[in-house]
């Protein structure tokens, strides 16, 4: 791959990672309600889910989600569901986390867990990964020297953006107290089953 393939590989990947989704709420969520260095572990969980992906969509696997619409839906549902339930939970929040007071509540395997199933609940990102990539992966030459280029570049940049996304939740944490964390909490909540209701009202074999 030429070098000015790599940018404008690199300029894609960065513009599809920045949206703010699901997997941005929460590392911004636990690096507010638990600290920077402990809302990292969030990003370790959405790296892993993130490789995971990569290796879906490079097996074609889904493809064949796609071609057994029995599967798909169940993983769709699925995804749904959780979300939801992430969502729901936020909106029965009260809002009193205190970082200098009260110790964390979830472990780092925890928020890790949480992480990796909040990003997996969204089958569409199998899809980003593979209508990226294929943009990008050269039919007539060796596939393991482009991925050797592609996928560690790819899965930097998904990295650092959620990075950044904990340290806006530092940021987050500095504003909210009291009743302004109950209404962030009550607004990052709405956001996640708004999320749901949009996977579960999407087509995402068409999209």
């Amino acid at each position: 791959m030429g070098f000015d393939n790599w940018l404008i590989f690199m300029t894609i990947w960065i513009l599809a990672s920045l949206p703010l989704g699901p997997n941005a709420l929460n590392c911004i969520s636990s690096s507010a309600t638990y600290g920077f260095s402990k809302g990292l572990w969030s990003v370790a969980g959405v790296f892993i889910a993130a490789n995971i992906h990569m290796a879906l969509a490079l097996s074609s696997i889904a493809a064949f989600l796609t071609a057994q619409p029995v599967f798909f839906e169940a993983l769709r549902w699925a995804g749904v569901a959780y979300l939801a339930w992430m969502g729901a939970s936020l909106l029965r929040s009260k809002g009193k986390i205190d970082l200098k007071s009260s110790p964390p509540s979830l472990s780092n395997w925890q928020l890790v867990r949480r992480a990796v199933l909040i990003s997996m609940s969204n089958p569409k990102s199998i899809f980003v990964w593979l209508a990226v990539f294929t943009q990008f992966i050269q039919g007539g030459s060796p596939l393991g020297p482009q991925l050797i280029v592609l996928a560690p570049s790819a899965l930097f940049v998904t990295l650092a953006v959620y990075v950044g996304y904990c340290g806006m939740g530092r940021g987050v944490n500095r504003l909210l107290s009291g009743s302004r964390k109950i209404w962030f909490d009550r607004i990052t909540g709405t956001t996640y089953l708004g999320f749901a209701v949009g996977l579960a009202s999407a087509d995402l074999r068409r999209t």
